[in-house]
């Protein structure tokens, strides 16, 4: 249940442009719609928060950091983009462009994912966590279903409600329990555990743990028994029960499992060139074409 009602039509400003024509996910705070412009035919996603529950709370100053940490990360790559923010008396509104499907949706239709498409997506997740934590900003509430997939194939991180900094020095729960590491899940959540970057890290060991079973894990031990050794260690770091054992997300990005590709770097530029969506993120290059990157590589 959700603390934003659900409404059969927006309010003015609002409702001039743009109607609902489906309901895309209702959470604890928020509810997000599917909107199309009237104008222009084309459909965004729109999510709406109702402040009184928010307010009695005490969370409009969480609601106002939202939005705050997505402007200033406009031009974050993998981080979803505000297009537009709308306040009236009861309500919040923000405007994203509207993505295919998430990371859960794919794990639901498709089962669990190789090792190699998995690490695929983690480098996504982890290229925009990047940038987050360049910037001092905690997300908190990494999962699948806050990954979305357009339909170039491109990943963007979603939902900043749980967002903070690191200067907050914020402490207790918060986030997914699925998801979310010892100091920030239920009683082990102790207020002396100041959250840091390495909560993120925690999470995307989980996330990658969901793509490799296709389902929601039940603990860090939860995997598939044909998992190789080398990721069988990677995630014991990632979901280490100690913070400072983790990686930064600077290292995770180092290790040779998610060393970006020649070829998927020039599939991709392929893709973006001859206008051919989902290239990169859904075939594998063929023999000729690996030794063909390998001399394009050898003449650059």
């Amino acid at each position: 249940m959700s603390l934003t009602r659900l409404v059969a039509a927006l309010p003015e400003p609002l409702f001039s442009r743009y109607s609902i024509e489906r309901v895309l996910g209702v959470g604890a705070y928020a509810v997000v719609y599917q909107v199309r412009d009237q104008d222009t035919s084309e459909s965004f996603a729109l999510k709406m928060i109702e402040k009184e529950p928010m307010r009695i709370r005490l969370m409009l100053p969480q609601l106002a950091r939202e939005a705050s940490l997505l402007q200033a990360h406009a031009d974050t790559p993998h981080v979803v983009q505000l297009l537009e923010t709308t306040m009236t008396s009861t309500h919040m509104f923000l405007r994203f462009n509207l993505c295919q499907e998430s990371l859960e949706d794919m794990g639901k239709d498709h089962g669990p994912m190789p090792e190699e498409d998995a690490f695929r997506w983690l480098r996504q997740a982890c290229v925009g966590v990047q940038g987050l934590h360049a910037s001092g900003v905690i997300h908190r509430d990494l999962k699948p279903s806050n990954l979305l997939v357009d339909s170039e194939g491109m990943l963007s991180i979603c939902d900043f409600g749980w967002a903070c900094t690191e200067q907050d020095a914020l402490t207790g729960q918060c986030g997914t329990p699925d998801y979310a590491p010892p100091e920030t899940r239920g009683n082990a959540a102790r207020k002396n555990d100041v959250h840091t970057t390495k909560v993120d890290i925690y999470s995307l060991g989980g996330c990658f743990q969901h793509l490799l079973l296709g389902r929601v894990p039940k603990g860090p031990k939860d995997l598939p028994k044909a998992l190789s050794p080398a990721t069988r260690e990677l995630l014991g770091e990632l979901m280490h029960a100690d913070p400072d054992e983790r990686p930064s997300i600077d290292e995770l990005l180092a290790r040779p499992q998610l060393a970006e590709n020649l070829v998927e770097q020039l599939l991709s530029t392929w893709r973006l060139f001859f206008d051919i969506p989902g290239l990169a993120a859904t075939r594998k290059p063929t023999m000729q074409e690996d030794l063909s990157c390998g001399f394009v590589g050898m003449m650059a």
